[in-house]
């Protein structure tokens, strides 16, 4: 059964809630993530992408991808930046595709819901599943788990979204759960 959490009305207080997120159970590295925007974004609402200086956390670049959301979401989520481990794990460079093109996985309606809420609701969500990719030939599970955080130059329209996923390798079979923070 997969689960969509946490679409309540709209409303911006503190955007990126690092308590709730920590309370997930989330990796270190995406704790380390969620801080650096926090410490970002500074008084703001949201971070602000094109001012973000990924350098502070250079062992995360790999993991990380950014979506455009500047042309709005009707045509798709278009990928602004992808990180080697992204790449990767979709077997191609993905860095200006749209995610409808390079995402096969067998949640692919829910994950593109997901992915268009930071824009929609001005929100952080949090996707975790267990999907198959393709290894060479050999098709394997991974468990896959991501955070998306909306992005704003001036700290209203949202324009872009940055994400961190963590990617392991393994059997484990776990419930699927997409929520809003």
């Amino acid at each position: 059964m997969v689960s969509f959490v946490g679409a309540s009305e709209f409303r911006v207080q503190m955007m990126i809630d690092r308590q709730k997120i920590k309370k997930l159970g989330v990796g270190s590295n995406q704790m380390e993530f969620t801080d650096f925007l926090i410490e970002e974004k500074g008084d703001k609402t949201f971070p602000d992408y094109r001012k973000l200086d990924l350098m502070k956390v250079p062992k995360l670049i790999s993991n990380t991808w950014v979506l455009d959301y500047r042309n709005g979401i009707d045509d798709g989520l278009l990928f602004n930046f992808s990180g080697t481990k992204i790449d990767e794990h979709y077997g191609q460079n993905i860095t200006g595709k749209k995610m409808e093109e390079v995402y096969k996985g067998i949640f692919r309606d829910e994950i593109l819901d997901c992915f268009r809420q930071p824009f929609l609701q001005k929100k952080v969500i949090h996707a975790i599943r267990s999907d198959k990719f393709n290894d060479q030939g050999y098709i394997r599970d991974r468990k896959v788990e991501s955070l998306l955080f909306p992005c704003s130059e001036d700290d209203q329209i949202i324009n872009f979204g940055i994400g961190i996923t963590k990617i392991t390798s393994g059997d484990e079979k776990i419930e699927p759960t997409f929520s809003v923070l």
